[in-house]
């Protein structure tokens, strides 16, 4: 009780004998007594009116000096550069075993198409609203090849159209690069289906623009720039390849120039289909194209792709290659935390002795090679004017995995995978013997933030 209420009660309870004494009954001493009461109400009422006046400015003030602290706050923020910067991450660490090489590897994922990265972090600095320059920056810990995934600035025009460039992934295909099942990076397998791996490019370093229709219902985007430059053979001055070692190599180095584009059809909320191209010359000469989809409702999720291909005096036997694959996911979730998965995909690789467009010799770890070719490495029809194959074996492979949602960050994978080789192309252990046919088994724990 405030010093005010204390004074008014006193008061009224020093008065109350004299009114007593002053009281000729008792009804009207009662009169008195009830009057005073309701004058003590009232009173009482403007007391608590006053403090509670009182009490809410001091509030007020409390809640103006927070607001003031975080505004100052904010401004340090901006100023430091760090408003509208996002940082996440995935880590993976997995344990894989195949047939062929016979070697227990716990250091990364099994095919990852990036030398088998099992980190990554991203920091993405974002503008207020969409309405100004937006970056990117994803980095590959301990890769050696890509250590930069990422390097990419995005710059408004208006609402519907953007301007983009720099270092920027391939975004052909419905496979992503890193192990984390989430829709915009991850991949919900441990290993790569063959498409991804085999037929298509890794990325680009140019300039483009990013547009989006209909409110976001179609999309398309576009580059040119410098497709895969680690891929392009050393040149001399002529445009003539030379050996790596060479001073020619090391002064000219002619890179392929190209032009990539894909375009997308949302059709709801549950499912997509989408069209790119990727078209390269100067050093490379080739043209890959994709059609890839999705449908994901419910406990079931859908993912298909079909890429055609075709580069210059890229086959086996110097001649133009040519292929076509084809790759299919399904997934179904029996219980909210369990998916169970299952992927095929298969590549028709006859063209001229072989060739797709990550892929030009003979190997012992992919399954590409001769088809005629023995369980001792020896090719039966080879050309007689170049000593060369003169057709390719077709790749066929099939993956069986399942992923274990642990917690919101974890989540545990596992995979058993086959690939099948129409030819001896898969060298075994022993250095000595051919297979057609390579199993393996991967395992692995993805934490991501």
């Amino acid at each position: 009780m405030s010093f005010q209420r204390k004074m008014i009660v006193v008061a009224l309870a020093c008065a109350m004998p004299w009114v007593s004494a002053q009281a000729q009954s008792a009804a009207d001493l009662k009169k008195e007594i009830e009057t005073l009461k309701a004058q003590l109400q009232m009173l009482t009422q403007k007391v608590e009116a006053m403090s509670s006046q009182t009490d809410n400015a001091a509030l007020v003030q409390q809640v103006n000096r927070i607001e003031q602290k975080q505004d100052l706050a904010a401004d340090d923020q901006e100023k430091a550069g760090f408003k509208g910067l996002k940082i996440n991450g995935t880590i993976e660490a997995a344990f894989n075993y195949d047939d062929i090489g016979r070697s227990h590897n716990f250091s990364s994922s099994a095919g990852s198409g990036y030398g088998g990265e099992s980190a990554m972090i991203q920091f993405t600095k974002e503008s207020q609203d969409g309405e100004g320059v937006d970056w990117t920056l994803r980095l590959l810990p301990g890769s050696t090849a890509y250590p930069v995934h990422e390097a990419s600035v995005s710059i408004p025009v208006n609402k519907e159209n953007r301007i983009i460039g720099g270092l920027i992934p391939d975004y052909q295909g419905y496979e992503y690069v890193f192990a984390n099942a989430n829709p915009t990076l991850g991949n919900q397998l441990i290993s790569h289906n063959a498409l991804y791996d085999l037929v298509g490019p890794t990325s680009y370093a140019g300039v483009g623009m990013a547009h989006t229709f209909s409110g976001g219902m179609y999309a398309l985007k576009w580059i040119v720039g410098n497709i895969d430059p680690s891929y392009d053979p050393h040149t001399d001055s002529a445009g003539t390849v030379v050996t790596a070692t060479s001073a020619a190599a090391s002064s000219n180095n002619t890179r392929s120039v190209g032009f990539a584009a894909r375009g997308d059809w949302f059709i709801d909320e549950f499912s997509y289909v989408g069209l790119s191209i990727a078209h390269g010359s100067v050093n490379r000469n080739f043209d890959v194209y994709a059609v890839d989809g999705g449908y994901t409702h419910g406990d079931w999720a859908f993912n298909g792709q079909i890429s055609t291909g075709m580069q210059r005096n890229a086959a086996v036997n110097g001649d133009d290659a040519g292929w076509t694959g084809i790759s299919a996911l399904v997934g179904y979730r029996v219980l909210p935390r369990l998916q169970l998965l299952a992927r095929a995909d298969f590549i028709d690789n006859r063209k001229n002795g072989g060739g797709t467009y990550a892929f030009n010799a003979g190997s012992s770890s992919i399954g590409l090679g001769a088809e005629n070719q023995d369980s001792t490495g020896t090719v039966q029809d080879l050309d007689p004017n170049t000593g060369l194959a003169t057709t390719g074996a077709n790749l066929t492979r099939l993956t069986l995995g399942t992923n274990y949602q642990i917690n919101a960050n974890t989540q545990w994978k596992t995979e058993y995978r086959v690939d099948q080789s129409t030819g001896y192309n898969f060298l075994d252990s022993d250095g000595v013997t051919y297979k057609k046919t390579k199993t393996g088994i991967a395992t692995s724990f993805v934490v991501s933030f």
